[in-house]
């Protein structure tokens, strides 16, 4: 029963999947251009366009059962979803300065001097630099803080540089130098001290705005990610990971009878996976794509009336509003913390006298639950029913599916 129940679930996972997908695709005759043309929402739309054809690749392999694989490209969807948030939301940004090599008392000191001197500048209104704080994931860095490109002629509009920063930035222009590689002419010093420019301009754009450090640090700028949706990002960014880069036993575990060892030559293991971690990848296929398509959605509906007169969303907004709704045992980045999460948390953490306050454990605040950094165990628990004396019973989402 309680397979047949994760094989029902599953499938309805990967539906509404499939009809985030048609709806998106539908789209298109629904939105309404201005009398302007804007180029940054055709890019990013075009953005989005490409995206989906990786979700679309998850959903084949969830269907072949090559679950590791399609974890692995999730993580890989979350990234560009982490971007894909800056370049439409991002509207701060920041620069990083190394004091060379100080002491920690001398940093402090140099911080001070730089936050009054940065207030002097704001006072007499020479600098468009907004405060200087402490990089909190570097030592001893200062870190710069600004607002991004604004539109003279449209007052309250602004550019997301991280729009600009994607488009320009080429991986091997910061990672490959010409003379290690074959050419077809030896280029000029004039040339060569040019690439030498380009190099550093692309681990710059990396740095501040593309590396995964840059993004968090961005999207908690920008007031997208607090610290604890930050926190989630961490855990299921560094969860599908495992999949993404070398990490031992990873796929195995996701499978049955994962602790059987057999010298055999075969395509990767011979027991199935488990029904939870297909219907785990479903749901992070499922919950990608509807940020996806959220983001790009806000970005149309605010778009000033002369580039966007339309964005006629409200179809696929109806849809994307039943991701959680149906599926909210799954605790993804910006979602409220699921029953399950509540009543762990109830037991280990909720005293009687407060628990008598609260009259049942599903109004413990959302602010308060912390969350699992142990995906995949987490989600078998969520899955199944529990019963505590002291904070009354939890049921699986999974009963009368």
């Amino acid at each position: 029963m309680y397979d047949q129940a994760l094989d029902k679930e599953i499938a309805r996972v990967n539906k509404h999947s499939h009809n985030l997908l048609n709806k998106y695709v539908e789209w298109d005759q629904k939105i309404k251009s201005g009398q302007i043309e804007n180029t940054l929402y055709g890019d990013l739309i075009d953005f989005v366009n490409f995206r989906l054809e990786t979700v679309d690749t998850c959903l084949l392999l969830i269907e072949k059962e090559k679950i590791a694989d399609a974890l692995g490209l999730c993580r890989s969807i979350l990234e560009n979803y982490m971007l894909l948030m800056l370049m439409c939301r991002g509207y701060k940004l920041f620069r990083l300065r190394d004091p060379e090599s100080k002491t920690d008392s001398e940093f402090n000191k140099c911080l001070l001097t730089q936050q009054q001197e940065l207030e002097e500048r704001q006072q007499a209104g020479n600098t468009n630099c907004m405060a200087v704080k402490k990089y909190p994931r570097a030592k001893r860095h200062l870190m710069y803080i600004f607002e991004g490109v604004k539109d003279q002629s449209e007052p309250g509009f602004m550019i997301p540089l991280h729009y600009f920063a994607f488009q320009e930035f080429y991986p091997e222009t910061m990672r490959l130098r010409d003379e290690d590689y074959f050419v077809y002419h030896l280029p000029s010093s004039s040339v060569t001290k040019a690439q030498k420019k380009h190099r550093q301009d692309a681990d710059f754009k990396y740095r501040h705005y593309l590396s995964y450090d840059a993004l968090m640090q961005c999207l908690e700028l920008n007031n997208i990610a607090d610290k604890a949706a930050q926190t989630r990002i961490e855990a299921h960014y560094t969860f599908l990971g495992k999949y993404l880069h070398p990490t031992h036993d990873a796929a195995r575990d996701l499978r049955q009878r994962n602790n059987w060892h057999r010298r055999q030559t075969v395509l990767g293991f011979d027991q199935p996976y488990e029904k939870t971690a297909i219907l785990l990848a479903s749901l992070y296929v499922c919950f990608l794509l509807t940020g996806i398509l959220e983001e790009i959605a806000g970005l149309l509906e605010k778009a000033p009336p002369q580039y966007i007169s339309d964005a006629g969303t409200t179809e696929l907004r109806s849809l994307t509003d039943q991701t959680q709704q149906s599926f909210n045992y799954f605790w993804f980045i910006f979602n409220e913390a699921p029953l399950y999460d509540k009543f762990n948390y109830c037991i280990h953490h909720v005293s009687d006298e407060e628990l008598s306050t609260l009259k049942h454990y599903s109004n413990i605040p959302s602010k308060r639950i912390t969350f699992n950094m142990h995906v995949y165990s987490h989600l078998k628990g969520a899955l199944s029913s529990w019963s505590n004396g002291r904070c009354g019973n939890y049921t699986s989402p999974l009963l009368g599916r």
